[in-house]
């Protein structure tokens, strides 16, 4: 009986509950960005474009002085080549001054999880074309990418749950009519739609309304799938004995519908939720990586792997690829936080 606990049985699937904590660790990330990034986004060094990332030593000259780097110089300006100096050394150190900022976009600070103590610029993954952090950028980009995964797919099930819940509650020609809709709006090609609603977007709009606009063009279709997934379920619960009781007692049907219906699929709307952000995420990235979503001076993890357009740039600065292989973990991890809570909530898995 132990083992039919929803909680007990996602306990058990440790790779679920390793995806589980490092998708924490990502959105606490961007609620302490500005502390964790050694500098901002847009924060340019211009004589260290496309640096390569940092080594991090702790041995100089056979004794041991703490972690530290050695200094780049550009050697060659043309072909963006660096050669390391052994002679210069600067010293790492955790809560370093820098970059003013606003912890929780409200409490002034310009203290930094590490930094050097020299004030010298320290790239941990590289910098890119204007000698930027791509460290930094990728923490203050998971704002935006890992927010609009989460809100999309919220927004569209808010509408999923009112427009399907009540489509499946009442029936008739207004549910068909909702039902033929879904459906064209699911055959369509997700990427090439995204596409067509972001063309017909007006260009001079400020980033704020950018990212407002991008996510209800990527909730669109997800609202579609929800739609058609929760009339079903409706259908096959509103005649149910607890249903029809609230029907006899006079109960309004969107209270019916809210308080009765949706609370006995809910196990089934976190599945949704969690199997959908992946999907949102990578339409975000793909319409950011073509600049047809979040554009400078904002930051996006798509809008970063834009950089590594260039197959030239790709084979000569391979670190731009950094914010990719970000974008695979967290749909890895999504992926398999959701087939984990799918098989704990299925009551014939063991």
């Amino acid at each position: 009986m132990i083992h039919s606990i929803p909680y007990l049985k996602f306990k058990r699937k440790k790779l679920g509950m390793a995806a589980f904590w490092i998708l924490i660790l990502m959105y606490l990330s961007f609620i302490f960005e500005g502390f964790l990034a050694p500098y901002q986004p847009n924060t340019k060094f211009k004589s260290k474009s496309y640096q390569p990332p940092h080594a991090i030593h702790i041995m100089h000259d056979g004794k041991f002085i703490g972690p530290f780097v050695y200094e780049y110089q550009m050697a060659n300006p043309f072909y963006k080549k660096y050669r390391t100096e052994t002679s210069q050394i600067h010293k790492l150190s955790f809560f370093v001054k820098g970059d003013k900022y606003r912890l929780f976009g409200l409490i002034p600070a310009d203290r930094h999880l590490f930094g050097t103590k020299d004030g010298s610029p320290v790239f941990i993954l590289g910098a890119d074309r204007l000698g930027r952090d791509l460290f930094s950028r990728i923490i203050c980009g998971a704002k935006i990418s890992l927010t609009i995964g989460f809100v999309s797919i919220l927004t569209a099930l808010l509408g999923g749950i009112l427009v399907g819940g009540l489509a499946g509650y009442f029936g008739g020609t207004a549910d068909w009519l909702i039902m033929r809709s879904c459906e064209v709006i699911i055959l369509l090609p997700t990427f090439y739609f995204f596409l067509f609603l972001r063309s017909i977007l007006p260009v001079d709009i400020t980033p704020g309304q950018k990212f407002t606009l991008i996510m209800l063009i990527l909730a669109i279709p997800s609202w579609a799938g929800s739609a058609r997934g929760i009339r079903n379920w409706v259908l096959s619960l509103k005649n149910t004995d607890y249903v029809t009781s609230a029907k006899l007692s006079g109960v309004k049907p969107l209270t019916i519908l809210l308080r009765h219906i949706i609370p006995q699929i809910r196990n089934i709307l976190i599945l949704d939720i969690t199997l959908s952000v992946p999907g949102v995420i990578l339409g975000e990235a793909g319409l950011s990586f073509l600049n047809l979503g979040i554009t400078e001076p904002s930051v996006s993890w798509g809008m970063l792997m834009s950089a590594a357009m260039d197959i030239n740039v790709l084979i000569q600065y391979p670190w731009v690829l950094w914010p990719a292989f970000v974008i695979i973990l967290t749909v890895f991890c999504f992926f398999t936080l959701g087939y984990s809570l799918k098989d704990a909530f299925d009551p014939k898995a063991m």
